[in-house]
């Protein structure tokens, strides 16, 4: 069945864009409901929509029972019953929410907006967690377009694609990425707009990396940044395209895809600085303990370096130049490392009053980087003094001071 229904929905893949799902009139005009059924319609829900923002559930039960249960066309109720579970959205009460998207689905079962109601409880059902019940519902949907008179085909060509979107997307939220990436391909052959391209785009190459198809997953993450550098995704992009490319030991290129992602210029970070920051950090703090690790300190120390230039926060910065520090050791810039622990010395000791009591993990640093600027310090001094004892020999005088005195001649 989810073939056939894909199949389907592919059919429409050379049509143009369609325009959203319309809302069908209802059956029964408002103003043609006798006066006395109007009445209990608005005060019914009016009561139900006051029982819910006051949080009185019962109560709330209560009314929107009374409400359903009056003598009118169901599309009739239908808009103040969706008014109200909306607001169980915002009171974060799914579970009341999804049944009475469920009810309004039966409802409306028949009706235009019948598929469009029962979208929403599938992505209800996804937010509260219910993965294996939201692509139920998600299928519902195409199962109910498939239904429509043609008439009513154009109308739905949107829905069905959105649904089968979020079925691939829900598939990955579930951690089904082989069902995911199955699904990823399949809507990626519908006419879609961009935003919901890209988005499968970044779903299908996160599935490939992480089932293992690094060089499927290098190629994609390359053409989803040319195609989508300024996409909310680009970020963790280029860590999925910097950690393939070190999975498959292209070293150099990781660390210069990493060195991209650290440099991006400011403009680009603006729509979305936070996310940015996010993935920056990340990158080049695990890229940058790894190649300390594997000894490569020299990529460790520049990615150190253009991390620090990050943020100047002491509880993040500080940390950077402390690692900067190693790196110097490890390479023998011994001045260097030792300018490197100064600073945090030095820095600490100017905090004034304005700025807030540092935390007790940068306290601990600061007390390491002291320890280290006096191993350095003193094995400076000591290897000085090896240097000059087993360096140039004696001179003259120092050699005749040294010498045993000579023994005196003995008196007959």
């Amino acid at each position: 069945m989810a073939g056939l229904l894909l199949l389907h929905a592919a059919s429409f893949a050379s049509e143009p864009a369609p325009t959203p799902v319309p809302a069908a009139p209802a059956t029964v005009e408002v103003a043609a409901i006798p006066a006395e059924l109007r009445t209990e319609l608005h005060g019914y829900t009016q009561l139900a929509r006051d029982a819910v923002d006051q949080e009185k559930w019962p109560l709330a039960d209560h009314f929107l029972d009374l409400l359903t249960a009056l003598p009118l066309a169901d599309a009739v109720k239908t808009a103040p019953l969706r008014e109200i579970a909306e607001t169980f959205v915002k009171k974060n009460q799914r579970a009341k929410a999804i049944a009475m998207y469920e009810k309004l689905g039966e409802l409306m079962a028949d009706a235009p907006e019948g598929p469009e109601l029962l979208f929403r409880a599938a992505e209800l059902y996804r937010d509260s967690g219910a993965y294996g019940r939201a692509i139920a519902r998600f299928y519902s949907v195409l199962n109910s377009a498939l239904k429509v008179r043609d008439t009513e085909l154009e109308a739905y060509r949107s829905l069905t694609r959105r649904a089968q979107v979020e079925i691939a997307e829900t598939h990955f939220l579930a951690r089904d990425f082989e069902q995911s990436r199955k699904f990823c391909d399949l809507a990626l052959r519908l006419d879609l707009p961009a935003d919901q391209r890209a988005r499968l785009q970044f779903r299908l190459l996160h599935c490939q990396f992480v089932l293992g198809d690094s060089q499927g997953s290098i190629l994609a993450a390359q053409q989803f940044l040319q195609e989508n550098p300024d996409d909310a995704n680009a970020p963790e992009c280029r860590y999925l395209l910097a950690s393939a490319l070190r999975t498959v030991d292209r070293r150099k290129e990781a660390l210069e895809a990493v060195l991209a992602l650290l440099r991006i210029e400011s403009a680009r970070k603006e729509k979305n600085p936070e996310r940015w920051t996010y993935w920056q950090k990340k990158t080049g703090n695990e890229f940058a303990n790894d190649y300390y690790r594997r000894a490569d300190f020299l990529s460790a120390l520049t990615i150190y370096q253009t991390l620090a230039k990050l943020s100047e926060d002491p509880d993040w910065q500080w940390p950077v130049l402390y690692q900067m520090g190693l790196c110097f050791e490890r390479l023998r810039l011994v001045a260097r490392a030792a300018e490197a622990y100064k600073y945090i010395i030095e820095h600490s000791e100017k905090a004034g009053p304005a700025r807030p009591p540092l935390p007790e993990s940068v306290k601990n640093l600061v007390q390491m980087a002291r320890w280290r600027g006096e191993q350095l310090a003193w094995q400076h001094t000591s290897e000085t003094h090896l240097q000059r004892l087993l360096g140039e020999p004696l001179d003259a005088p120092e050699a005749a001071a040294l010498a045993p005195p000579s023994p005196t001649a003995s008196t007959p």
